[in-house]
């Protein structure tokens, strides 16, 4: 038997989870609607494919958690294993990032939150090997709804980007 028990945070998952679920494919039909748009690789390649990468780990871990039978030792390996890929990709994504002439605050969304977000979920994912379970499932409750928002607000500013065009925009070719 299951020492989890998720059933308080049923509806929450479920509206989380719903949640990135629709920005997902509102990321993908701005990405279609935008690879049409002439110098936008760097825009969907660079920052609107993180954005879904977060967005579908707020996804996976609440459909996880929504899964009857989890123990707390194979919600620890997964979140564990989950966390490290997310900081792992988010220090390729930092890079990325940073190697770029993007502001400070843009720096701070795409590269240094989502390290921090993921890991909360690998500390959460320790609590939970202790059996601190109670904190364990507040630190990922905290971490998923920061990764939804961070997800959110980078899928929003792509989406302004490449629709309006950005700092290069296809309407300045006459300065070329």
């Amino acid at each position: 038997m299951s020492e989890l028990n998720l059933e308080p945070w049923h509806d929450f998952y479920v509206m989380l989870g719903g949640g990135a679920a629709a920005l997902v494919g509102a990321t993908f039909v701005v990405a279609t609607l935008a690879g049409n748009i002439e110098k936008r690789a760097i825009g969907i390649k660079g920052f609107i494919t993180p954005a879904t990468v977060h967005l579908g780990s707020v996804l996976i871990v609440s459909g996880l958690l929504m899964v009857p039978t989890l123990t707390p030792l194979f919600l620890a390996l997964l979140l564990g294993i989950g966390g490290l890929a997310g900081l792992v990709y988010g220090i390729v994504i930092y890079f990325r990032v940073t190697s770029l002439r993007v502001d400070f605050i843009d720096r701070c969304w795409y590269g240094i939150f989502p390290l921090l977000l993921y890991g909360m979920l690998g500390a959460a994912a320790a609590l939970i090997f202790v059996k601190d379970i109670g904190y364990g499932l507040e630190l990922i409750a905290v971490a998923l709804m920061a990764l939804l928002i961070t997800g959110m607000r980078n899928a929003w500013d792509m989406a302004t980007f490449m629709i309006l065009g950005g700092p290069s925009a296809p309407d300045d070719q006459s300065k070329s």
